[in-house]
């Protein structure tokens, strides 16, 4: 059971590391240039492209947001609780809440501040590593995706519910590097951290709760 949380608790671990190493020297000079890419030649305060790719990117993000993400989550978990699956209620409100105080915690204990090279086009008041967003957006996708995807009986339908979950925790996280807010480093943080923290917990889960995973009027 140990070695087979072993990898994940590892890239946790030197994903914190590598956040305290971030915060000592500069930035990457990749993140430099990604965060320019996104912005006009001619105005940086500006986002490259048509006018719509601001409300498109704010969009994104907004789906991470906490009110959004929370009503989704709320209602994810008293579906499951009708459904009378109270382990899997309780096995995603763990995923979601440990993950999502070990977000807040990194972020006090490693401080790393915004980027100040763009200006910023969404309002932030939290510190930058790892990015809120990134975490606990794919935290959720890729948790109710491990849970549901082992139920659907077509292959097909189980790899169209994984890659939905990727892309919008990709493009959740894409959208705080083009509104400026994050480091690349911090989005990609976000993600390292939460899939391995759904790798940690869902190997515990199929070896302690085994229920988590079995309800058999849900096909497809």
């Amino acid at each position: 059971m140990f070695l087979r949380c072993l990898p994940a608790l590892l890239l946790v671990l030197t994903t914190c590391i590598c956040g305290f190493a971030l915060v000592r020297y500069d930035p990457i000079s990749f993140e430099a240039s990604l965060l320019f890419w996104f912005r006009d030649n001619t105005n940086i305060a500006k986002l490259a492209g048509p006018a719509w790719m601001t409300p498109f990117w704010l969009s994104l993000s907004w789906l991470g947001n906490t009110l959004p993400r929370t009503v989704v989550s709320l209602c994810t978990v008293l579906g499951l609780i009708v459904l009378r699956r109270w382990q899997a209620a309780l096995f995603l409100s763990w995923v979601l809440l440990s993950g999502l105080a070990f977000s807040i915690t990194l972020k006090h204990w490693i401080e790393r501040p915004r980027p100040q090279w763009v200006p910023q086009l969404d309002d932030v008041i939290t510190m930058g590593f790892p990015s809120g967003h990134a975490l606990n957006s794919t935290l959720f996708y890729l948790t109710v995706a491990t849970m549901f995807a082992p139920l659907l009986r077509r292959q097909g339908t189980r790899w169209a519910l994984y890659t939905m979950a990727i892309c919008l925790s990709l493009a959740t996280g894409v959208s705080r590097i083009a509104l400026g807010v994050h480091y690349p480093t911090d989005v990609i943080a976000g993600w390292v951290i939460a899939g391995a923290w759904v790798w940690l917990w869902s190997n515990t889960a199929r070896q302690y709760w085994p229920m988590v995973w079995s309800n058999p009027s849900i096909r497809s």
